[in-house]
């Protein structure tokens, strides 16, 4: 008989493949009916949600602390999306603005509804989430075989996936992909044939990754699984609050880290290493230091943020876009930690750095009790540090999706047990 959590599952699934396909649709024809498109499944879980809600006459708050961040964090970023607007941000409009403050704030309120209806089988969501993220693999390899491209950021001569928002993207979906294979193989080791079955795909997403060629995300990627394969697992706690300083250490160890990628290696795996890309981390570096010089003298809207692509409002790198070939307009901090300081204010990025702490030893700990959810704390250390230095984690992007997903649990008291350790 079908069940309710059936119909949620079967739409959690969906809701991944069925988000990139909006992206195209977004970077390729319109935005409004891509983003319509991207929000349209996680539309359909939450109305279900209701629905049943009103038939059932009964509703029980299993909201914690946690919630009350994200929904502040997810507020602060609509804020921002309308003081963008009202200083004419990029291609903003009512209408886009609209659109895209609902496809900023839904998924995290239909992964809930997701997470409620999953509560007796929590390890049952943890593989229809590696489904999920495997679909969308699939339809963007599907994609790229039959030529189409990505329409927000693609890269002659490399890998580029259509359905995402951006080359880099599907580095760190590969990345987030061979992560969770790395954890299952370790669990299969007494079954052969999942066993070779898992080390074929992670053979295959290594391979993809490395024709994408991103090579900060390789170099992110390496660090993260090497911390998994020796098992760093004390100093966990540790690198999250090392990892905020990311940037300013980048800025201060840049030769030091192009001495340690020439070694034969290293060359190999990121196959293009030379002093001044690697040093100004491909031009990155200009632009984190911009960002930085604001933050340290200017201060202009530093509480409370200068609304999206307020790089551009403050004019803080001009020459930057000029020596790039492109808008000052649609110039970016290449970085979600940076982005949220400065459009959204200390108040934003506490919000999120706050949020994102509690989901990090949430998932720590279910990784060192040996829990079905420790599958996801590789991907959670993944997305704290590639977030410092990429946009991945900002605005609509997957990475986005991603840590909505994760902190949704975080959010919520299931069995009576709050949620936050």
């Amino acid at each position: 008989m079908l069940q309710k959590s059936d119909i949620i599952n079967f739409l959690y699934v969906l809701s991944f493949p069925v988000y990139g396909l909006g992206l195209y649709v977004s970077g390729n024809i319109s935005p409004s009916i891509g983003y319509l498109m991207s929000m349209s499944v996680f539309l359909l879980i939450v109305f279900f949600y209701f629905v049943d809600v009103l038939y059932k006459k009964e509703f029980t708050i299993r909201l914690n602390f946690v919630y009350v961040l994200m929904a502040l964090y997810l507020l602060s970023l609509a804020v921002s999306q309308f003081v963008g607007l009202s200083r004419h941000s990029l291609n903003a409009t009512t209408e886009i603005t609209y659109i895209k403050v609902i496809l900023l704030i839904l998924p995290f309120h239909a992964f809930i509804a997701v997470f409620l209806y999953n509560e007796s089988n929590t390890n049952r969501l943890v593989q229809l989430t590696f489904k999920s993220l495997s679909y969308l693999l699939v339809i963007n390899m599907i994609g790229f075989a039959m030529g189409l491209t990505n329409g927000v950021h693609n890269i002659g001569g490399r890998v580029n996936f259509p359905f995402l928002d951006g080359i880099y993207s599907g580095a760190c979906l590969l990345a987030i992909l061979c992560l969770m294979i790395f954890h299952y193989m370790k669990k299969y080791l007494d079954d052969p044939v999942r066993f070779t079955g898992l080390l074929l795909y992670f053979i295959i997403s290594l391979v993809l990754l490395y024709f994408v060629n991103s090579r900060l995300t390789n170099m992110i990627f390496l660090i993260v699984f090497l911390m998994f394969v020796f098992k760093v697992s004390r100093g966990f706690k540790l690198i999250y609050f090392i990892a905020l300083f990311t940037i300013p250490l980048l800025l201060n160890l840049g030769m030091l880290l192009y001495q340690l990628l020439s070694l034969p290696v290293f060359t190999f795996i990121m196959k293009r290493v030379n002093v001044s890309e690697v040093t100004t981390f491909n031009g990155r570096a200009f632009v984190w230091q911009r960002a930085v010089d604001w933050l340290l003298y200017d201060h202009s809207g530093l509480i409370f943020g200068n609304g999206t692509n307020g790089q551009y409002y403050l004019h803080l790198m001009p020459d930057i876009a000029k020596l790039w070939g492109v808008a000052e307009q649609s110039s970016h901090l290449h970085s979600t930690i940076l982005t949220a300081l400065v459009d959204q204010g200390l108040v934003g990025y506490l919000l999120l750095v706050v949020s994102f702490y509690h989901m990090f030893n949430y998932y720590r700990i279910k990784y060192q009790t040996g829990d079905n959810e420790g599958v996801y704390f590789s991907v959670v250390v993944f997305l704290l540090i590639v977030m410092q230095i990429d946009s991945f984690v900002s605005g609509e992007s997957l990475g986005a999706v991603l840590f909505s997903f994760l902190i949704a649990k975080v959010s919520l008291n299931l069995k009576g047990r709050n949620q936050v350790e």
